[in-house]
C-alpha cells in the first residue's frame, strides 16, 4: 500500500476501507467530536439522565424515550455540522456505507474498534447507547475499576 501522496508526502492519516467520501465524513466528524460545543452538549445529556439507568436486565420505557430524544438531538447536531464542511454530504450514502462495516466483515483499520464508530452505533444501537450511559454513571459516581488494583510490582532480580 502506498503512504505517500502525489506531492511527496507521507500520508499518516489511516483511510477506512470505505470510500474518499466515508473517509471525509468520518474526518469531520472526528473534529466536530473533539469540539467544545458537542463535547458540551453531550457531556451535558450524559450527565442529566445517567442516573435514569442501572445495570439491570429489564430496561424501563423512559430508557427508549431518552435513546430517542439521544438520537435525534446528536444526529441532527452531526448532520448540521457535516453538512457545512461538505456540500456533497449524504447521509443516506453515508448510512449505507457504514451498515458495510458491520454486514461485510470487512475492517482492515479496525474502524469497528474506534471511539468514533461506537459513537455512530450509539445512535442507533440501544445496547450500546445504555452501556454509555451505564460507563457515563459509573465515572460519575467515582466507581471506575483503577488499574493499580491489577498490577504486580516486583524487584528485578539482579545476578550475583
Amino acid at each position: 500500500m502506498d503512504f505517500i501522496d502525489d506531492d511527496g508526502q507521507i500520508d499518516i492519516v489511516c483511510h477506512s476501507a470505505g470510500s474518499q467520501f466515508f473517509d471525509q465524513v468520518i474526518g469531520h466528524i472526528e473534529d466536530i467530536v473533539l469540539s467544545e460545543e458537542f463535547q458540551t452538549l453531550h457531556d451535558s445529556f450524559l450527565d442529566k439522565y445517567c442516573m435514569k439507568f442501572e445495570n439491570k436486565e429489564e430496561n424501563q420505557l423512559e430508557h427508549m424515550d431518552l435513546f430517542q430524544k439521544y438520537t435525534i438531538t446528536f444526529e441532527k447536531f452531526l448532520v448540521n455540522e457535516v453538512t457545512k464542511h461538505m456540500n456533497n454530504f449524504d447521509m443516506k450514502r453515508f448510512a449505507k456505507e457504514l451498515r458495510g462495516y458491520e454486514t461485510n466483515g470487512q475492517d482492515p483499520w479496525d474502524f469497528r474498534d474506534s471511539e468514533i464508530y461506537e459513537l455512530l452505533h450509539s445512535f442507533h444501537d440501544f445496547q450500546t447507547f445504555k452501556e454509555l450511559m451505564l460507563d457515563y454513571r459509573t465515572r460519575k459516581e467515582g466507581n471506575m475499576q483503577h488499574l493499580n488494583f491489577d498490577i504486580l510490582i516486583t524487584k528485578p532480580l539482579l545476578d550475583e
